[in-house]
């Protein structure tokens, strides 16, 4: 048994079941994340329009006794490298749930499916993780009020942020360096194989139905990525509608998947659900 998995069996046999909770989430984050991730960032407008590319390392790195975890950055521009940002926080395991000093209104989730996101009540903001591997892509998504559509209580897309990671101590870079713009395709229909929801809040992972999930089109926004990512979102974010922020991964010829941002009300974060899927 290796020191971390020592430290979390310790940690669940003296825990409450709701601090049990917490603390697998915590293990799930260093378990999947607790790495240095080398990798593109892809950053893009409202309008689906590429604005600027990074060359990005994002380090994760747990202390001893697993009590916190030191988060370090560095972004650098690819068509300008004396351009250059450094960003370094701590995080702490900390009740109700994981917070990122970044943004303190949010909260952090894993699940068991080797997927995460950060979200806060509002809606407006969401960051979703996929890992398969040592890869890993994730997709910031932000909405912002605007004066027209403030009218109708409704948030329009203002920017998209895309990762795509490698784990440093792989030889060899498996993303491309094919334009990044975003391009059209056909999404392929798939079969779910495997699923779940990871509840806001309580952090309950519970199965969900294995039937074949729409990919949704009306009132949508589709951005097809490079490397078989694509997201599907609504054009614009009102208060009263259920929401999905859908982040889907093609990572091998057959297969894809997806992790699913579902926010129900402005009172909570989103919930997670996880898909692993078959194209048919």
């Amino acid at each position: 048994m290796n020191n971390g998995d020592r430290i979390e069996k310790e940690g669940l046999s003296q825990t409450t079941p709701s601090e049990a909770k917490i603390f697998q989430q915590w293990h799930r984050f260093i378990a999947d994340h607790g790495f240095v991730w080398k990798g593109i960032l892809s950053r893009y407008d409202g309008k689906g329009r590429l604005t600027e590319v990074l060359n990005s390392t994002r380090k994760f790195t747990p202390a001893s006794d697993a009590s916190e975890i030191e988060h370090y950055l560095c972004f650098i521009n690819r068509d300008d490298p004396e351009k250059v940002m450094e960003k370094r926080w701590m995080i702490e395991k900390c009740g109700p749930g994981i917070i990122h000093p970044v943004d303190p209104d949010s909260t952090i989730m894993f699940s068991s499916q080797s997927s995460g996101i950060m979200s806060r009540p509002g809606r407006e903001y969401a960051e979703i993780y996929l890992i398969e591997g040592n890869r890993r892509v994730s997709t910031v998504i932000s909405y912002y009020p605007d004066s027209y559509e403030e009218i109708n209580k409704r948030c329009g897309l203002a920017n998209i942020s895309l990762f795509r990671e490698v784990k440093q101590e792989e030889s060899s870079f498996p993303w491309s360096e094919e334009k990044l713009e975003i391009t059209n395709r056909e999404y392929p229909s798939v079969q779910v194989i495997n699923s779940s929801m990871l509840r806001f809040g309580t952090f309950d992972e519970i199965p969900v139905s294995n039937e074949s999930v729409d990919w949704f089109a009306e009132e949508r926004l589709i951005f097809d990525f490079p490397d078989g990512v694509s997201l599907n979102i609504p054009k614009t974010l009102k208060s009263v509608d259920k929401n999905n922020l859908i982040l889907s991964w093609k990572y091998s010829h057959n297969q894809i998947k997806r992790a699913i941002a579902q926010f129900s009300d402005d009172t909570r974060g989103a919930d997670l659900i996880t898909l692993e899927c078959v194209i048919v």
